[in-house]
């Protein structure tokens, strides 16, 4: 398997998520786009959640996760 090169970043960018979406099947992409939107969360913070999620079951209970992070400005 090829390294994938580091990036520095700390969350996932909009553009990684719409790329991610891409590749999903349709039913599994509406999924995420509705709950994004249920929630009022960006998708980028609710893929990065479910990952977490999928990865280790207590992720979202981190004390430093802030699950304001990644929504649109002015509604924090």
């Amino acid at each position: 398997m090829q390294a994938l090169p580091q990036t520095g970043h700390k969350h996932l960018s909009h553009d990684a998520a719409l790329m991610l979406l891409a590749v999903l099947p349709d039913h599994i992409r509406n999924a995420y786009l509705n709950h994004a939107k249920q929630i009022n969360y960006s998708i980028e913070l609710v893929l990065e959640m479910a990952l977490a999620d999928f990865l280790d079951p207590d992720s979202l209970t981190f004390a430093d996760c802030n699950p304001q992070i990644g929504l649109p400005e002015g509604q924090e």
